[in-house]
């Protein structure tokens, strides 16, 4: 079980989804970060047990086309530190007891990866036939994540949001109308673009960012949603929603929590 903090790096990479879509000419990763840590931590508990772990990174490596990172377990006075790799090529884990150099545990990616290539054709086609009125799929999430049992109900603080273009294009801040028409929820709303990410050594800031993935068709006609939230090293979240769309516009259908550090 991951314990709830990761770096500050990782959860900024979650909030903006920006390893999403490839970007100039660099290799892109098919896993994201959270994926990457899921995976590795996997990998560590089924050799050893469930267990409370610290992350660190996760790193990709683009010679290699691997993920990397360092697992710890354990109080100081008995840590147990585990360098894991994941190789987007072949979808091996391999999972080392620094200071060993060889696998003392071995995982498969394969199915994360395929998912992953699934989700970059969806995305592929979302490009060439973008869902509709997107500024209703950020309208629609907001509110579902302040009812009872949303995360906004005890995180109330000045939001940021924004949602992702599906060409790929950078993200497509929250307009001023739809804040107009969101307005009365007791707390700020900001477009995406304002906002200014605290400090590293910020554990918890006092303003957040929302962002959310660009939707992408399901096979039966609903749509998938991940979105985040971020506002500091020890601040963040990852979500995932079912949307579907109709004559009356965006409906949440299912959200569920990921992660939470």
């Amino acid at each position: 079980m991951m314990k709830k903090s990761v770096l500050a790096g990782t959860l900024a990479t979650l909030a903006s989804f920006a390893t999403w879509v490839a970007v100039g000419h660099e290799k892109q990763p098919l896993l994201d970060a959270m994926q990457a840590m899921v995976e590795g931590d996997n990998a560590v508990e089924a050799k050893f047990g469930r267990d409370d772990s610290t992350i660190n990174g996760p790193d990709f490596d683009q010679t290699s086309n691997e993920w990397r990172m360092v697992i710890e377990r354990g109080e100081s006075t008995n840590l147990h530190r585990y360098l894991v790799s994941i190789n987007e090529s072949s979808g091996e884990v391999c999972v080392r007891e620094l200071p060993a150099a060889d696998c003392v545990a071995r995982g498969d990616a394969s199915i994360a990866l395929q998912g992953a290539r699934d989700k970059l054709q969806r995305l592929a086609d979302a490009a060439l036939n973008p869902p509709p009125d997107l500024q209703g799929v950020m309208k629609a999430v907001l509110r579902h994540q302040l009812d009872s049992s949303g995360y906004l109900v005890s995180n109330r603080m000045p939001l940021y949001v924004a949602i992702r273009d599906p060409k790929g294009d950078g993200m497509i801040d929250l307009s001023l109308e739809s804040i107009r028409v969101l307005g009365g929820i007791g707390f700020p709303l900001m477009p995406g673009s304002a906002w200014q990410a605290p400090s590293e050594d910020i554990r918890v800031g006092t303003t957040m960012m929302m962002g959310l993935g660009t939707p992408t068709r399901r096979p039966d006609g609903d749509y998938d949603v991940t979105f985040g939230f971020w506002c500091g090293g020890t601040c963040g979240s990852q979500h995932g929603a079912i949307l579907r769309h109709d004559a009356s516009g965006w409906h949440v259908v299912s959200s569920m929590m990921n992660s939470i550090s």
